[in-house]
């Protein structure tokens, strides 16, 4: 990899985080970050890629990458990174319980949320991405994007109407901003990155 780029909205963030959770929450929020991040590039190796930038902005990180052909490897470096999520959070969870210690539990936590959050069918997110690789080989572009457009708003739409209903009971905020960026995405301002 040539080149590893952070934005100033990224480290903005980083540092919010930090402000209201902790260097535990920074910590355990890294490592699930680190992990799923490792397991795209684990995957892209090995299915021939090359990793030539990974880019870290206030929206997420950004990978951009060549030589993976076809949909298959597509679909398994995509699915990498969430797959190697949910094996932390296992691994995290399990190990976290066993010893009591909170940098662990906090991963577990961290990581099966970015896990599922990344798994949902909507772009730019690796779920989005895996479905428009097969349904562009089963039905071609036109096809892909119109079910990507239904999917990327039904998703944006539940993550929003969850969000009201957790603020109402005093859950914040969280799944209302998954919501509104899921939905931004569909308008094509972030819909068209190399998000992995």
């Amino acid at each position: 990899m040539k080149r590893v780029d952070i934005s100033a909205g990224a480290i903005l963030l980083l540092s919010v985080i930090y402000f209201f959770g902790g260097m535990t929450s920074l910590v355990a929020l890294t490592l699930a970050v680190l992990v799923h991040e490792l397991g795209h590039i684990a995957a892209i190796v090995l299915c021939g890629g090359r990793v030539h930038r990974l880019k870290v902005t206030l929206s997420g990180l950004c990978i951009s990458c060549s030589g993976v052909m076809g949909t298959e490897k597509s679909v398994i470096c995509l699915c990498a990174g969430p797959a190697s999520g949910f094996a932390l959070a296992y691994a995290a969870s399990y190990l976290g319980n066993l010893s009591q210690n909170l940098l662990l539990i906090k991963t577990a936590g961290f990581s099966l949320v970015l896990s599922v959050y990344n798994s949902l069918p909507a772009l730019p997110l690796d779920g989005g991405r895996a479905l428009e690789c097969l349904a562009e080989s089963l039905g071609g572009v036109g096809f892909a994007n119109a079910l990507l457009e239904l999917t990327g708003m039904l998703m944006g739409a539940a993550l929003l109407f969850s969000g009201a209903y957790f603020i109402r009971q005093s859950f914040g905020a969280a799944l209302l901003i998954a919501g509104v960026w899921v939905l931004t995405a569909q308008t094509g301002i972030v819909k068209n990155g190399s998000m992995l």
